[in-house]
């Protein structure tokens, strides 16, 4: 099973695009720390996320003050880095799990400590393959992603790739459907 650490911005963004639940149902083991949902998280962004956590799909890493004091240096070797940021760095590198996050610089620095790291695209990629939304979805909820947060920079050829191949299986489940044809592209 894919063990999977949640940043607060992919969680933020599933939120705003509807796409909590969907993401809950790929057969994965999530996580996150209790410095991301509690500090960075607005409650009505917890509130959205509660279920999962009651129910064990999202499990909180509580940090304890050894995890704190790692968190720190971490935190010293990389200053450019929150202590949120941190956390969840010094959580995917305890549980041997991928680090899910849009955050450049932590992308970076988790690379060079050897932490498997992924991002929107892949989740994305993830939702298709563990049919948890349609090619259609995928195609309008990346065009909707790429506004609602613009900083997010997401490589214009890997989404025009994604969304080709996603018309392509859109038309292969259901070649008399054309309304895929007018879906707007990036």
């Amino acid at each position: 099973m894919i063990v999977v650490v949640n940043d607060a911005n992919i969680l933020i963004d599933l939120i705003k695009l509807q796409l909590v639940e969907a993401f809950f149902n790929i057969n994965w083991e999530f996580h996150s720390t209790n410095l991301i949902i509690e500090n960075e998280l607005y409650d009505e962004q917890k509130e959205q996320l509660q279920p999962y956590i009651n129910n064990g799909k999202l499990i909180i890493q509580e940090l304890d003050v050894e995890d704190m004091i790692s968190i720190v240096n971490i935190q010293v070797q990389k200053p450019q880095l929150s202590d949120k940021d941190c956390s969840a760095l010094h959580c995917a590198k305890k549980l041997n799990a991928s680090l899910v996050t849009s955050d450049n610089t932590l992308r970076k620095f988790a690379k060079t400590k050897k932490v498997d790291v992924h991002g929107h695209l892949w989740v994305f990629d993830a939702l298709l393959e563990n049919n948890c939304i349609t090619p259609q979805i995928a195609i309008s909820k990346l065009n909707e992603l790429n506004t609602i947060n613009s900083k997010l920079n997401l490589p214009k050829k890997d989404c025009e790739a994604r969304i080709e191949m996603w018309l392509n299986q859109a038309h292969q489940d259901n070649p008399k459907n054309q309304d895929s044809d007018n879906l707007n592209t990036i």
